[in-house]
């Protein structure tokens, strides 16, 4: 999926080479600020909220399932803008692994995952557009307050605050506009019906 993609906003994928481990290595251009969690926490930076602003939108899911959208698969180019990049790679590291969608991914990654992956449901849930917005939903906590989500806790004991739908603390010692929380709180709804469309997160975003 990922090497048909062609968006300004996602990093170019050139192709794949083997002999690193005993999965393929994926071949991309070299981002000169790293990842979006490097950025973020980089000693001595200041982001202007406006450029905060401008992360959140271009960072957006595009018209295709992600299924592991987190601080670590967007990626920072020279010039402060986002690069999406690991489209599908969820799936296989699952498909290599022969384990659930929870247990195949890095440590970290619960902070960004939606409820209904976790359930511990057979078969196991596939990432889904609205799996992706809740992502998303956390990205722009991430992105907007400089702390990941969840920060306040361990990683153990995150997916028992996501399955009984409780949310990340607001953070106070740097301002979300209340209508901005208002929008990651729809995000991080706990039922996937209940979260935005894409569209109109992006329309909302760009006023």
């Amino acid at each position: 999926i990922w090497i048909r993609l062609d968006h300004p906003n996602v990093l170019q994928l050139y192709g794949m080479a083997d002999g690193f481990s005993y999965l393929p290595a994926l071949v991309s251009p070299w981002v000169e600020n790293g990842t979006l969690t490097k950025y973020l926490g980089g000693p001595g930076r200041e982001i202007s909220k406006g450029k905060r602003i401008s992360i959140v939108i271009h960072s957006a899911p595009r018209h295709v399932v992600h299924g592991d959208l987190t601080g670590s698969n967007i990626l920072i180019d020279s010039d402060g803008q986002p690069l999406i990049s690991g489209f599908g790679l969820s799936s296989i590291l699952e498909e290599y692994n022969e384990t659930p969608y929870f247990k195949s991914h890095m440590p970290g990654a619960i902070r960004w995952v939606a409820p209904e992956l976790l359930e511990g449901l057979e078969p196991s849930p596939k990432p889904s557009v609205k799996s992706d917005i809740y992502s998303y939903g956390c990205v722009m906590l991430h992105t907007l307050s400089g702390k990941a989500p969840y920060s306040e806790i361990r990683d153990v004991h995150i997916p028992y605050k996501k399955i009984n739908g409780i949310l990340p603390q607001r953070p106070t010692d740097l301002s979300i506009e209340d209508d901005h929380w208002d929008l990651i709180e729809d995000c991080l709804d706990a039922t996937p019906g209940n979260r935005p469309t894409l569209p109109d997160m992006i329309g909302f975003m760009g006023r």
